[in-house]
């Protein structure tokens, strides 16, 4: 099974064989955004740059070799593409909830009911008050003309679009099939242009929320504040990361990065504050950022670690070198193509 995970400025591709064999992988990072900060592969808008995702998969799949046409593929949808939320509703039959959902949404949903697709989970059942027994549903609400974009681009590149999945519940997968399944979670995804806030509970996605603060507004507030160019800026970020805030001749470096991180955290407190957690886990590129797990758990007083996304599959020695960086990268991937 074939994983994408389209992001904002990046594509990852894992694919998996029998046994959670990781028999391939691909990263394709674009880099005009450094130079154009409003330059991605697609937006919070909703726009998807259809013509620039299919010349992007096609590279990628051109050098891992996935030419097997008609392969199926399970792909991410960003967070920002959905609206999602936690609803209660009588415990009641899964046909008779079909039935009911469409009339019982349209209080929660921002948009014509028309122009949406739905989808909820089944997370949990509870007694109310009055003793009535309740469910509680994960709504996740798609704009059915987003769904079209992906189906054209799939079949553009000749591939069979099994199943689109928002990038927290592919988060929540690798949680569950790990020891922390049993605690609640807050995973931080951090990309290029947004963060993903996911609470996870008992194995079950229960909150969801984004902020467009994130790895590239760490680039450019470096760029800003050590006034060098955004490529430089970009290098000097994963080169040192937050390794001098303490001390040394570079702390000015590292402490031009704490203004934009203090926001994503602020963020997480507020998410914690309504959703609690035990502890917090970082995914996505920005989770490699060096020094970060140790100023986020001192900031929260919580534990905090990288998501390990391999520990799910099975993968070549070669891999173990770059094992630990190369888990947030592709957490979101491997967690589509586990299911």
């Amino acid at each position: 099974m074939i994983g994408i995970d389209i992001g904002t400025t990046s594509i990852k591709i894992v694919e998996l064989g029998k046994d959670k064999q990781l028999l391939n992988y691909g990263i394709l990072e674009t880099s005009g955004y450094l130079e154009r900060f409003n330059t991605a592969i697609q937006a919070s808008n909703l726009n998807l740059f259809e013509q620039e995702v299919v010349n992007y998969l096609r590279i990628l799949m051109g050098r891992m070799g996935l030419n097997e046409r008609g392969q199926e593929a399970i792909v991410s949808l960003p967070s920002f593409s959905a609206f999602t939320t936690l609803i209660e509703m009588p415990l009641m039959s899964d046909a008779d909830t079909v039935k009911t959902m469409g009339i019982h949404v349209k209080q929660y949903v921002p948009m014509p009911i028309s122009s949406v697709t739905l989808d909820w989970l089944k997370v949990g059942e509870r007694i109310d008050e009055d003793g009535n027994k309740k469910q509680q549903l994960f709504l996740i609400v798609i704009p059915t003309a987003q769904i079209e974009n992906y189906r054209r681009i799939f079949k553009a590149v000749g591939l069979k679009l099994a199943a689109l999945e928002i990038e927290g519940l592919s988060l929540t997968r690798i949680l569950s099939f790990g020891t922390a399944q049993d605690k609640s979670s807050l995973v931080v995804d951090i990309g290029s242009r947004s963060t993903a806030f996911s609470v996870v509970e008992n194995g079950f996605l229960k909150f969801s929320s984004q902020t467009d603060f994130a790895g590239s507004s760490l680039t450019q507030s470096l760029a800003s504040g050590l006034n060098i160019a955004p490529r430089r800026a970009e290098q000097l970020k994963r080169q040192k990361g937050l390794s001098a805030i303490n001390s040394g001749a570079e702390r000015e470096l590292s402490t031009q990065l704490l203004p934009i991180l203090d926001v994503i955290i602020n963020e997480a407190k507020r998410v914690i504050e309504s959703h609690p957690a035990e502890a917090i886990i970082l995914s996505g590129g920005g989770a490699n950022l060096l020094g970060i797990e140790k100023y986020f758990s001192q900031q929260i007083a919580l534990p905090v670690s990288k998501i390990n996304s391999l520990s799910m599959v099975n993968y070549s020695e070669n891999i173990e070198p770059i094992r630990e960086n190369l888990g947030p990268l592709l957490a979101v991937a491997i967690g589509l193509a586990l299911r």
